[in-house]
């Protein structure tokens, strides 16, 4: 009856909308709550600072000529870099405009996001390649920075480092939320097959950024990241496919946290309410599917009466309800809701968390929209528009990493796309924290290692404050320090800063934490503070990203050129060595008994690829290895070696060996294996003797400009 009161074109449409719906996988229709209570971000107020008297404000404070003259001399020895013209112009301008977004998450109360405007496939990288940041033994505690780390396996060849590591990576790593329903990425652990352990293995590159590895001499040694290629990779690409009839549209980036992550909170009552697993939606999506296919014409039904009640609404006809409500249409509804209390029961009753997430009777229809997926209905603006993204939102993807024109920095950023003077070059929003965080735990000071952990040199901070602030924006990490002083009239020279850091004049900046006390900012519990950081002239593309570090850091790094000289004589093992052995992949490794007459450098030691699911080789618990693609790895000792001939060799038929090895995994676990091949084997450095644990590697956080820095911050 109540069909018969619906044109025959009007009817045939909505059946056919709901057929296509229950009979193809998936229907998006674009669905964009509107932000009409955001106000757009505030302009830019770059013209308020005058850039020569900046330039020159910063550059007054330098030491005297003579000062500068004399660090030149002590830099000269360092500064054996190729010229910048051969990076200069590698990176092509990307002509699809920006792709990767920060703005405000669709989950509620859950702070900035990331968007992408790509659909990528399966195992594809999405984002950009960014670094990762050890943490060696923290003790981090309860403070703000701990809701951050990434375990130390998602860092390859990091657990290797010392007893208890921990990562940071920035961006998809920190900005990116989870959401079990629509995960689509995880960390890669195999990026395209690159080296890891100065040219050997598979996975993240954890190579040198030079043609050869960082020598004893070389003062930027320790300094910097040596895991800067972290991926993320997509593992679910219907769950970031951008629906086809939303040409400039863009989906919210949901990373895998990993279910005990989620898991871990709701048992500690971090969480209020149900925090329903990637199985809860999946059973829900079916139940429901089932539901609509079953009750189709009620379905129908009760969303042209949403229509009518919207319609009546708009035309305040409200009081003509009883008449345009057949006896016949109550009926319907009420058959319909009982129907669906059956289903809700029945969801309640397999697991609570399944009726968690189905939506009221009422709303459907808003699930048709959305393609049946409860994951999706649960956050509808996980989809938006670009021109949503560029009035809430900041681009992420105006620079890429490469190889530093600046000596002894490693890895450099490069812009992608032209960049006017007073034009954003990035925002970041950033965590705080305080200096004493980042010294080194006790079980670590009992080594002879760096008493600060490297994140240090990643922060902002101040002489003045006990407060840092780590950005965790892409490629922020990646951006070296250049000179004030140039001898270039026009001021482009390549060593020469182009941007400077401010306060960002995103709407999304808590400005009014710039007015909390030293010791509020220390027990923060939430971020909101953000940076820009503005070009100071026109950038071009391929051009790297400088800013000024500040006069603080040029005279700790100068300190650190003076004291390298004698660090480098004093007994520092060269990496060199390392490098060589792990690319002598046709070298017969000596066993622990011939290591005694003729051993190996002393700060390495032979390491195993090892699953500790591999099958049992006999009754005595010995095992038979096996090749695997994982990324488990533990120090192992060479028991005995075995040659054969290997008839099915291509090449010279040479003797191949087999090794039997001792696997040591933790303090109480170990293995013995057989049959391991050269290829499971290489070489690594021993706990704490890598390059990031350098004790007289260099450490010192980047200075904010003094006009930065809020009075109540400031040491009393």
């Amino acid at each position: 009856g109540t069909l018969d009161a619906i044109d025959s074109s009007r009817r045939g449409s909505l059946c056919k909308r709901i057929q296509n719906m229950i009979f193809s996988r998936y229907l998006f229709l674009a669905l964009f709550i509107p932000a009409s209570t955001l106000g757009s971000p505030e302009a830019d107020l770059f013209h308020r600072h005058n850039q020569s008297a900046y330039l020159a404000l910063r550059s007054s404070s330098v030491s005297s000529q003579n000062e500068a003259q004399n660090r030149q001399r002590r830099r000269r020895k360092f500064t054996r870099n190729k010229s910048y013209n051969e990076a200069k112009n590698r990176l092509p301008d990307d002509p699809r405009g920006c792709t990767l977004y920060g703005a405000p998450s669709s989950i509620p109360d859950s702070g900035l996001g990331m968007y992408t405007t790509v659909s990528p496939s399966n195992d594809e990288a999405i984002g950009l390649p960014e670094i990762g940041i050890s943490l060696i033994d923290p003790s981090i505690g309860r403070a703000l920075l701990a809701n951050y780390p990434w375990s130390g396996e998602q860092l390859v060849g990091n657990t290797l480092e010392a007893k208890k590591t921990e990562g940071l990576i920035p961006s998809l790593g920190m900005l990116a939320n989870s959401h079990l329903g629509l995960k689509s990425c995880k960390i890669d652990l195999g990026k395209g097959g690159s080296s890891i352990f100065k040219g050997f293995g598979g996975g993240q590159s954890r190579m040198h950024w030079g043609p050869i590895p960082w020598e004893v001499d070389e003062p930027g040694r320790g300094a910097s990241s040596e895991y800067y290629n972290v991926y993320f990779q997509v593992t679910d690409a219907k769950k970031l496919k951008i629906p086809d009839g939303m040409s400039n549209g863009a989906t919210e980036i949901f990373v895998d946290y990993g279910e005990e992550w989620f898991a871990w909170r709701e048992r500690n009552g971090a969480f209020s309410g149900m925090i329903p697993f990637e199985k809860h939606f999946i059973r829900a999506d079916a139940m429901i599917k089932r539901f609509v296919e079953e009750n189709e014409y009620l379905i129908l039904a009760n969303i042209l009466e949403n229509e009518r009640d919207q319609q009546r609404l708009e035309k305040s006809l409200q009081q003509k309800e009883n008449q345009l409500l057949s006896p016949m249409k109550k009926d319907d509804l009420k058959l319909l809701n009982n129907k669906y209390q059956l289903l809700l029961d029945e969801s309640t009753k397999e697991d609570p968390k399944i009726a968690y997430v189905l939506p009221p009777v009422d709303q459907i229809h808003n699930l048709i929209d959305v393609g049946l997926s409860t994951a999706r209905y649960s956050v509808p603006n996980s989809l938006q528009s670009t021109s949503w993204l560029d009035a809430h939102g900041f681009c992420m993807d105006n620079m890429r990493m490469g190889r530093s024109t600046i000596p002894q920095a490693g890895m450099g950023a490069f812009a992608v796309r032209s960049m006017p003077e007073g034009s954003i070059v990035a925002t970041t929003p950033v965590v705080t924290l305080y200096q004493d965080l980042l010294k080194v735990a006790k079980e670590s000071k009992n080594r002879d290692v760096n008493d600060l952990q490297l994140l240090i040199n990643y922060c902002f901070g101040h002489p003045n404050t006990t407060l840092l602030m780590f950005p965790y924006s892409s490629t922020i990490h990646f951006i070296n320090h250049g000179a004030t002083n140039t001898n270039d009239q026009a001021g482009n020279d390549s060593t020469s800063t182009n941007a400077m850091l401010r306060w960002s004049h995103s709407e999304y900046h808590a400005s009014e934490l710039l007015e909390k006390s030293l010791q509020e900012m220390q027990e923060l519990q939430k971020t909101g503070l953000m940076i820009d950081i503005v070009a100071t002239r026109n950038i071009s593309i391929g051009e790297e990203i400088l800013i000024d570090y500040g006069n603080d850091w040029v005279e700790k790094w100068d300190e650190h050129l003076v004291h390298w000289e004698e660090c480098s004589n004093d007994n520092v093992p060269s990496p060199s060595a390392l490098m060589r052995l792990n690319n002598d992949q046709s070298s017969i490794l000596r066993t622990r008994s011939e290591q005694n007459s003729m051993p190996y450098p002393s700060h390495v030691q032979t390491v195993c690829y090892f699953s500790k699911h591999h099958d049992y080789d006999d009754s005595e618990g010995i095992l038979r290895w096996q090749f695997t693609t994982t990324t488990e790895m533990y120090p192992c000792s060479i028991l005995a070696r075995e040659s054969f001939r290997n008839d099915q060799s291509q090449l010279d038929k040479s003797d191949t060996h087999l090794y039997m090895v001792h696997v040591i995994i933790d303090d109480s676990t170990d293995a013995y294996v057989v049959n391991v091949p050269r290829y499971g084997i290489f070489f690594a450095e021993k706990a704490y003797q890598s390059n990031q644990l350098l004790k007289c590697g260099f450490r010192r956080f980047i200075s904010l400009a003094d006009d930065m820095v809020p009075e109540s911050w400031k040491k009393q």
